[in-house]
């Protein structure tokens, strides 16, 4: 399918009349490296929850939708060092384990509990599935969605650095290395990348040209800040690389605290477990109410119905409105991340899927990033942004975090020094990826497992400087000092 084309959410392969709008999905996929670095609370307990509940059933239904038809249903985003991970031996072994476990917790229900045999059916379909398709990692099972064209793939730098962070040449380095693991690994040389916390520094474009990246992604005020529309895409600049933001009001149908539909009292509440059996047996009810009512399946599904038909309602009104304004093809980009559906959302998938069916009778398309940005003629000049709080940079260069800021600069200035000598090895760059991971100064910012994320900074940062190399998620020796600009050559 040509990239500028944007019908494919039609699996009768009957394209009707003139669709009403497009929409474009785009999913983060992503988690730091954890594996061989704690287990619960923090640590690989993390990996194991976004493998079970959100990756390996949004995976799934992807490849149901895809099997039926549909094409283009999404832009998949799943960083290198996931990836690496969803593949390892090492995790794979861990995650039968821990399936097994989640079996024996629901079947340790009493057998008259009103939620035992569904837990019990979600644990047990969920190992069925990991040992049909995912016994030897993802990446087989990804890499057909991704040749059948059921999904276009994102890339990305290596381990999510904040890349406003980043000296330009260890952001080629960071980049290259993504790129050349996506193509590795999925037999496919990613065009777009999801650019980590949507941050933008003027000029970082210059790198993506480079390495033949030719669109991404930016939260919508960073695009209205510049005088331009949300639901329009641009050139950056005089670069050959384009941009679209995503829509904030409808991706915050799902994304708000406040207003998302996660929220709603029939869903499985995330915070509250059963701490007996290790498992989220409660609904989120009455909010404005302490005591939490037992989770009922049933009702819950009925309020998928609901907010599935919601969300395809709110398109509709978008593109009403968007053709009032004089456009011809209106168009909505929602970008979340990946583990809302199914970890944080237990119902995310199942209201993702059931979306994805409604969109023909509307007459609304499917389109991936990549066609979406095939349209952009205009150029236009952003300012510096991200879609952290604020909306600037400050999660990840704030006071709370000016020591982590300042240990990623030492060590890259180590780096590239190594670079100039000629001794940099594998070792020293795998660390440093690692440490440079912009999770660290989130975790801090938030006060979500603080320690954690500074113990990390500093091991790696000590294992930067001695050539240490007790994880190496990524061949990076391909990368010879011949490779990466100098300090001479960039003067």
């Amino acid at each position: 399918m040509g990239a500028h084309q944007h019908f494919v959410a039609n699996p009768t392969g009957d394209d009707g009349p003139e669709p009403r709008g497009t929409v474009a999905f785009v999913l983060h996929s992503h988690l730091p490296w954890v594996l061989g670095h704690g287990g619960w609370p923090v640590g690989e307990e993390w990996l194991y929850q976004g493998y079970a509940h959100s990756y390996l059933p949004l995976f799934d239904a992807l490849a149901r939708l895809g099997a039926r038809g549909f094409r283009n249903i999404a832009s998949l985003g799943i960083t290198p060092i996931l990836a690496a991970q969803l593949d390892d031996p090492r995790t794979l072994a861990g995650l039968e384990s821990w399936l097994h476990n989640w079996q024996l917790r629901a079947g340790s229900l009493p057998n008259n509990h009103r939620v035992r045999d569904y837990e019990l059916g979600k644990a047990q379909s969920t190992l069925a599935i990991f040992r049909s398709h995912y016994s030897r990692g993802a990446a087989p099972r990804i890499r057909s969605m991704i040749d059948d064209q059921v999904v276009q793939f994102l890339g990305g730098p290596a381990t999510h650095p904040f890349t406003p962070g980043l000296d330009e040449r260890i952001h080629e380095i960071a980049i290259r290395a993504g790129l050349e693991d996506s193509a590795r690994r999925y037999g496919t040389s990613p065009t777009g990348i999801w650019v980590p916390e949507c941050a933008y520094r003027p000029g970082q474009e210059s790198v993506y040209q480079k390495l033949g990246v030719t669109h991404f992604m930016v939260d919508e005020p960073a695009v209205v800040a510049a005088g331009g529309n949300a639901c329009v895409a641009y050139r950056l600049d005089e670069s050959k690389v384009k941009v679209v933001s995503r829509n904030a009001q409808i991706s915050d149908l799902l994304w708000s605290h406040e207003r998302g539909y996660a929220g709603a009292a029939p869903y499985r509440d995330f915070h509250a477990v059963d701490h007996a059996h290790g498992l989220k047996l409660s609904a989120v009810g009455e909010k404005s109410q302490q005591e939490k009512p037992l989770y009922d399946p049933q009702s819950a599904q009925i309020q998928v119905e609901v907010d599935a038909r919601n969300f395809v309602r709110e398109l509709k009104t978008s593109f009403e409105a968007q053709r009032k304004r004089g456009a011809e093809s209106p168009t909505v980009v929602i970008g979340i991340d990946t583990e809302l559906l199914g970890h944080w959302w237990h119902e995310g998938v199942t209201w993702f899927e059931r979306v994805i069916e409604l969109l023909p009778e509307s007459r609304i398309s499917t389109s991936t990033l990549e066609q979406v940005t095939s349209a952009a003629h205009t150029s236009i000049q952003l300012p510096a942004s991200s879609w952290g709080s604020g909306k600037d940079w400050s999660v990840w260069t704030g006071d709370p975090v000016r020591d982590i800021a300042m240990m990623n600069s030492q060590s890259q200035d180590y780096v590239l020094d190594l670079i100039e000598r000629n001794a940099c090895t594998s070792a020293h760059l795998n660390q440093l990826m690692l440490q440079l991971s912009s999770d660290w100064a989130f975790m801090v910012t938030r006060e979500t497992a603080a320690q954690y994320a500074h113990d990390r900074v500093l091991a790696h940062m000590n294992q930067v400087e001695s050539g240490v190399d007790p994880d190496a998620p990524f061949p990076l020796i391909s990368f010879s000092a011949s490779r990466v600009r100098t300090r001479t050559d960039s003067a």
